[in-house]
């Protein structure tokens, strides 16, 4: 009897333990299940509030120091890419105006996408953010940071850096760059170019008339010096007015100025438009008209008077284009002293 007794008292002791153990593991999972539940609620409302801010302008979300934390701030289910810049005029970023609208244009791409929840678009200046800038280490700008979707809540957030030496400041280029990290194909949309129309209609219609003319006159033209003179000065205009830079680096054609006119000349020695390109290779190409002019036409007038009226011609053109191509380097280099005919 003793013994069932003793039996029956450790059974009812391990039921009790039993129930004991689940209870706690009950309540235990419970209390972990219902931040669970809440930090779930606060994520979705905080990816609600990022798509808002993104709808209202074309895809970006302008940010300072308070919202960058807030959106990097652990855990996030979403992607951010933030731009790094300093667009504001004290500042004279031209590489920072030259890539926001490229910037602006991937962003607009991703906003018709169905889903917008994995990626957000950001803008962070510096004037708005300079702790952050200083938190990262950025001491030039453009800059663009990708930071993937991270479960942890403690740590420093991973980043990637684009490349604009490797890959340059085109949208096409940066939204394939950003597809190979986030698996999001975005498709790019220009405005259409009626410039770059007209100008392939006017070379279609200017190479047929050299066709037929080559057709026509081709040994004459081959043999002549003055066609090869024509073509070595064309060749030489284009590549020392910088047109193999401008392929190299897309350049944009022009900028606007903070008056909001048409700007054409860069600033910097490290910048330089499309516009700018045209502009050099016309002043060139006057400088070295004059110059063939003294050389090679002046001597062939018999009229003294004549000849004397060519040359001041020739060195008042020299003179004023000179001046004027001086002026654009002062322009570029606004520390150069010297001027020749403008102040």
């Amino acid at each position: 009897m003793a013994v069932i007794s003793r039996t029956l008292f450790l059974t009812l002791l391990l039921a009790l333990v039993a129930f004991l153990s689940a209870s706690s593991s009950t309540s235990s999972f419970i209390a972990h299940a219902q931040p669970q539940n809440d930090n779930d609620a606060l994520l979705q409302k905080k990816v609600s509030r990022l798509e808002a801010k993104a709808s209202k302008n074309k895809g970006v979300i302008q940010l300072d120091s308070l919202a960058f934390e807030d959106v990097m701030a652990k855990p996030r289910n979403y992607s951010m890419v933030v731009l790094f810049t300093a667009i504001s005029p004290e500042f004279n970023c031209v590489p920072c105006l030259n890539f926001d609208p490229e910037y602006k244009m991937v962003a607009a791409g991703w906003s018709k996408l169905a889903n917008k929840s994995q990626l957000f678009f950001s803008i962070l200046d510096f004037k708005a953010g300079q702790a952050i800038f200083q938190k990262f280490g950025m001491n030039s700008a453009p800059s663009v940071l990708y930071f993937p979707a991270s479960s942890s809540i403690s740590g420093n957030p991973s980043q990637d850096r684009y490349d604009f030496g490797k890959s340059g400041f085109q949208a096409e280029s940066f939204a394939a760059w950003l597809h190979a990290r986030s698996g999001v194909k975005i498709k790019v949309q220009r405005p259409f170019d009626f410039m770059g129309l007209a100008v392939k209609v006017l070379g279609t219609f200017t190479a047929v008339f050299a066709v037929i003319v080559f057709a026509r006159k081709g040994h004459k033209i081959f043999a002549s010096k003055y066609f090869w003179s024509t073509i070595s000065m064309i060749i030489i205009f284009v590549m020392i007015s910088g047109h193999m830079w401008n392929q190299i680096r897309n350049p944009p054609y022009s900028m606007p100025t903070q008056q909001g006119r048409s700007g054409f000349i860069a600033n910097g020695f490290q910048n330089q438009f499309g516009l700018e390109t045209q502009i050099i290779a016309v002043l060139y190409s006057l400088l070295t008209g004059a110059s063939i002019g003294l050389i090679a036409v002046v001597p062939r007038i018999e009229s003294p008077v004549g000849q004397r009226a060519a040359v001041w011609v020739c060195m008042g053109m020299f003179t004023f284009v000179f001046s004027i191509l001086i002026q654009v380097f002062k322009m570029k280099n606004p520390g150069y002293p010297f001027t020749l005919m403008f102040r």
